[in-house]
């Protein structure tokens, strides 16, 4: 039988084979069936496979656990129109917390544009209503944005944009591509084999400005010498340099407290972390900022937005930071700082350890990671955590999770009341374990979308998505998913039948007790219609008759409608 012709398709496909892409997320179309015609073919020879999800949005969300998973760039492809328009909130996620994704969406054929074709979204709207410029639309969440409009750009393009995706401030990049240049034949083989080196190479790249680290080191010095103390504030945005901060606050004896997405990068039980900053976090993080003896703040990794600064506190924003980030773009936000200095986390830290190590202290630090919370937090209402009244209380459900799923489970949380109770009650044994999507655009309904892709990243590392239930009602049919693919996941729905969190919040600021109620919802049956397990719970002693464990190691989603007490309020801030 004659090999088929090869096409434009298969040339992307080609690519996406050499840097080890796995899956492709996204669902099928008319004017991409030449890209999943091309990923039929490479799934043959051992290539890349689509994961066809339920929404383009969802199919982002996905991508971007398999990348926070995986370190691969995640890829969606999705049809002209409204396949475009539904990826613009993963998309904007994607942006805000800089993963790496390719997100590539069809075009109608070129010699009829701007005629009112079906699904035309190219950049002909003007005058007609009926045509929606997509490629506008991603101009603005994406940091590489192209339309193709001949076959001989296509190759250049997609280099620049899997470049970009993996630059120092990347993110999604997006190419609209029409579907008679897809279908058209390729080149025989692709034109830069380099590019996986350099895609490599960009992803790795570590660097300092050698003028700031000397700055950097002298202030230190002069701050320990003289008896001072030095405090860590980490971001999200420091995870591979883990290893080499906690090596210096342990040598500094410097405490160290995180944003809510920094909570990530710190196992909670060691002595020194002192808490979360900001909404859902510690009395004791407050204090460890305020302490009088500390008098320089490194804070490391952090954009230093709203919701990643304590809502840009004092105590925090003052003459004693010294701003530690990889871009400089985040240094607009720190005009008070003592010094800002550009540098990848590891490479400061790698320096920073080796010219300091004479100051380094003998103070020996020991975990307690078999304590229900370590000891040097200030947790609020504790008693919550074991109360036994029903319905639970989410802090209870928060300190069970902990209490009997193994440490390496991934925990995925969804934003709303299910960000609060899990920062505060919720504390890992490990580094790595806790994941918030971004504090910008702050999107709902993100976690069960990449709760699945983090599954399919690493199978068979325990996989928790928690999310409240007007959360789980905007993405959760991405269930169907983890159904399809047999994945072990474990879906802890808060249900208190309403949007929690606004309710909350509307009852702490404002003057009339609004009504967000949502129809309650059995979601016990909605997962057993799909294909997964579902319980229901109500109180303490229903947590406890189940076994977590297994629900991990079984070959299907199983969903916890967890009825919780919809009148406790969640810890709004310290």
């Amino acid at each position: 039988m004659d090999q088929p012709v090869p096409t434009n398709s298969d040339l992307i496909v080609a690519y996406l084979e050499r840097i080890g892409v796995e899956h492709v997320f996204g669902i099928p179309g008319g004017h991409i069936a030449s890209l999943y015609e091309a990923l039929h073919r490479s799934e043959q020879r051992g290539g890349p496979r689509p994961i066809m999800n339920r929404h383009e949005t969802g199919a982002a969300f996905m991508a971007a656990g398999y990348t926070l998973e995986s370190g691969k760039i995640g890829v969606c492809f999705v049809t002209a129109g409204p396949g475009a328009t539904n990826i613009v909130t993963g998309a904007a996620e994607a942006y805000a917390c800089h993963i790496p994704m390719l997100i590539i969406s069809g075009q109608t054929v070129l010699p009829p544009a701007g005629r009112g074709a079906l699904q035309e979204c190219g950049p002909y709207h003007g005058p007609y209503p009926d045509i929606i410029d997509t490629v506008g639309m991603l101009e603005h969440c994406t940091c590489y944005n192209a339309l193709v409009t001949h076959p001989k750009q296509l190759e250049y393009k997609l280099a620049a944009a899997l470049l970009a995706a993996h630059q120092s401030l990347g993110g999604p990049a997006h190419l609209a591509i029409p579907a008679d240049i897809l279908r058209a034949q390729g080149p025989e083989s692709p034109a830069f084999p380099n590019l996986p080196k350099l895609i490599a190479n960009a992803r790795t790249e570590s660097f300092v400005d050698e003028h700031g680290m000397d700055q950097l080191q002298g202030l230190v010095r002069e701050t320990l010498e003289g008896g001072g103390k030095v405090a860590l504030f980490l971001g999200y945005e420091c995870g591979e340099a883990r290893d080499q901060i906690m090596a210096f606050a342990e040598a500094a004896d410097a405490p160290v407290v995180t944003s809510l997405r920094g909570k990530a990068q710190v196992n909670p039980f060691h002595p020194l972390f002192k808490g979360v900053y900001g909404v859902g976090g510690h009395k004791s993080a407050r204090a460890a900022l305020e302490d009088e003896s500390v008098r320089l703040i490194l804070a490391v990794g952090t954009s230093l937005g709203q919701m990643g600064s304590g809502i840009w506190n004092a105590a925090l924003l003052n003459d004693k930071l010294v701003h530690i980030h990889h871009a400089n773009t985040y240094f607009l936000r720190s005009p008070m700082a003592r010094l800002q200095v550009r540098g990848t986390p590891r490479r400061v830290f790698e320096q920073l350890n080796q010219g300091l190590k004479d100051l380094a202290t003998e103070t020996v630090h020991t975990l307690h990671p078999d304590a229900d919370f370590p000891p040097q937090l200030e947790i609020r209402s504790p008693q919550l955590a074991t109360d036994d009244a029903a319905p639970i209380k989410p802090a209870r459900v928060m300190i069970e999770l902990r209490r009997r799923l193994p440490s390496d489970t991934r925990y995925l949380v969804d934003n709303g009341t299910a960000v609060e109770w899990s920062l505060h009650y919720l504390l890992p044994r490990s580094a790595g374990a806790y994941r918030l999507i971004s504090t910008s655009p702050c999107s709902m309904g993100w976690a069960p979308g990449s709760a699945v892709g983090t599954a399919m990243a690493q199978p068979g590392i325990p996989v928790v998505c928690l999310v409240g239930d007007a959360s789980y009602l905007m993405y959760g049919h991405e269930i169907s998913v983890a159904v399809q693919e047999r994945l072990p996941l474990l879906f802890v729905i808060l249900n208190d039948d309403c949007y929690g969190a606004v309710k909350h919040r509307n009852r702490q600021i404002g003057n009339i007790d609004l009504p967000f109620d949502l129809p309650p919802t059995d979601f016990v049956t909605l997962a057993e219609a799909v294909g997964a397990r579902g319980y229901r719970v109500q109180s303490p002693a229903d947590l406890q008759a189940l076994d977590l464990p297994a629900f991990l190691k079984h070959p299907g989603p199983t969903v916890l409608d967890v009825r919780i007490d919809p009148d406790e309020a969640p810890p709004m801030g310290e």
